[in-house]
């Protein structure tokens, strides 16, 4: 028996056999009943098997990795984290510390049976809305810690499953909600390799994580893992745990308490798409995504166009790919370029890549775009993934001019910028405007106080090029902040005094 998302790999097996996910080849799918002699009640009988009066309850230590706003590309945000779990095949209980790199500590606490999951997250004091989106994500998230909750779910869920094998393991897969887990189990130990799961990142696509549990040790007749692995983007980001003092208690604890009106809240709608477009000149203008808060600049050559920034995903690239047409409609969009690696500037730049348009960028970030570019998309396609077309870049050094009668400058500041290391500008000597992402940070209303490192590093790489500027423009935030988009140079000359 096929599940939906093994349709999907025989038609699309072109794109999407280089996850690692699906390399495994499938000998055999088949629905398994669960007899007293097959490897998932042995490994239940091993692993999971606890008298529902008891938890299993053990102290951790894990090592949190965190892909975000870090000052290059793949760079990692480090957390630490210590605490307990308490978990048997009916609750899972995790009560934790978080350190951050600046020592500062964060609480949280999560409880979570059959209907319910209470969670306080860290930094909060109260319990946080739940959605059934979230409900079932934390099922697959409790083996993060240990893979009794969740073996559960497979045993009590058999005639549900998939069956295949490897020449290590037995596998056993089945849909959470819409995401794909599989259960891999070793077949000369009957205990737990493996469990993969596959979601949708809308910068990087289809992302595999795998929880990878080795140094098995025997607590009276349960056998854990002392070490566990979290494999995340594709083995891009790696987490890791390990397990201390495994006991048996009795199952009488209490972490959180459920309210009487307690129910599952419905997704938050997305914002409503709205698009303003302003024409600064002839030849340069301004797309305003209202429901991202980003302002993106298109300049207009002679014979081609030139897009400057594209927000999160591709969806808001193929948005703005439709104002530009409506600028220049018989001009292509030759040149993509973004400010900065971060998701606010070229999160929609697939859009771009099936255009055709070159994607200019640093050596810093090359890999990093070639990464995105090429990612499958098969769980939410875009129209790279349905029409796949071959990433063209070429990269700044120090600067890169373009046009002739009307020109543009690119600079490459760098970590000039105090913020990231691949940081570009953009600059109209004729209109002496300068376009950049995020660096100044002038109020609109009050005193303008003293320049951040950000605005320091602006200032003085303007300084150093000598660039005669009289107004900058910035592309993010249009007006969450309550900061000035449209900044006179002088406003950037008081904050430096």
């Amino acid at each position: 028996m096929r599940n939906k998302y093994t349709t999907l790999n025989i038609k699309q097996k072109v794109r999407i056999y280089s996850i690692p996910f699906l390399i495994i080849s499938v000998l055999i799918v088949t629905m398994e009943s669960f007899s007293t002699t097959t490897p998932l009640k042995k490994c239940w009988e091993k692993q999971g098997k606890i008298i529902d009066k008891n938890l299993v309850t053990f102290y951790f230590n894990e090592e949190l990795n965190k892909l975000g706003h870090n000052f290059k590309p793949w760079e990692k945000t480090k957390y630490s984290i210590c605490g307990n779990i308490w978990v048997n095949q009916n609750r899972f209980l995790k009560n934790d510390t978080l350190t951050t790199k600046r020592k500062r500590k964060y609480y949280s606490k999560i409880e979570y049976y059959k209907n319910t999951l209470l969670h306080v997250d860290y930094g909060k004091k109260t319990l946080s809305p739940i959605t059934n989106k979230m409900y079932l994500e934390q099922l697959i998230k409790s083996a993060r810690y240990s893979p009794i909750y969740l073996l559960n779910y497979f045993v009590e869920n058999t005639n549900k499953l998939a069956t295949k094998t490897s020449p290590e393991s037995n596998i056993y897969s089945i849909n959470i909600g819409k995401t794909p887990v599989e259960l891999h189990i070793n077949k000369s130990t009957n205990l737990i390799n493996k469990i993969t799961y596959l979601t949708y990142d809308e910068l990087y696509g289809d992302v595999v994580t795998s929880y990878i549990y080795s140094s098995y040790k025997k607590s009276k007749t349960l056998n854990y893992p002392s070490k566990i692995k979290i494999k995340k983007i594709n083995e891009k980001v790696v987490d890791k745990v390990a397990i201390y003092n495994l006991e048996i208690i009795p199952d009488k604890l209490q972490l959180l308490y459920k309210p009487n009106d307690y129910r599952f809240i419905t997704s938050k709608p997305e914002n409503k798409t709205q698009i303003k477009t302003e024409k600064y000149n002839d030849f340069i203008h301004f797309i305003n995504l209202i429901h991202t808060e980003d302002k993106i600049m298109v300049v207009e050559f002679e014979d081609f166009m030139l897009v400057a920034e594209a927000p999160l995903n591709s969806r808001n690239g193929e948005l703005i790919i439709s104002e530009v047409k409506k600028i220049a409609p018989s001009k292509p969009i030759k040149y993509f370029v973004f400010g900065h690696h971060h998701p606010h500037y070229l999160g929609g730049v697939r859009a771009f890549v099936h255009k055709e348009a070159t994607i200019l960028c640093t050596k810093i970030s090359k890999e990093y775009i070639g990464y995105i570019g090429n990612a499958p998309h098969s769980i939410q396609p875009d129209s790279l993934h349905f029409e796949p077309k071959k990433l063209k870049t070429q990269t700044i050094q120090d600067s890169l001019i373009i046009g002739n009668k009307n020109k543009l400058n690119i600079y490459f500041i760098g970590e000039k910028s105090a913020h990231t290391k691949d940081y570009l500008i953009y600059y109209f000597p004729k209109e002496k405007l300068l376009f950049q992402d995020d660096l100044c940070w002038i109020p609109k209303t009050g005193v303008i106080g003293k320049a951040n490192a950000r605005q320091r590093g602006l200032y003085n790489s303007i300084q150093e090029l000598k660039l005669n500027v009289k107004t900058i423009i910035q592309s993010w935030p249009v007006e969450s902040h309550k900061v000035k988009t449209i900044i006179p140079f002088q406003d950037l000359e008081k904050s430096m005094q």
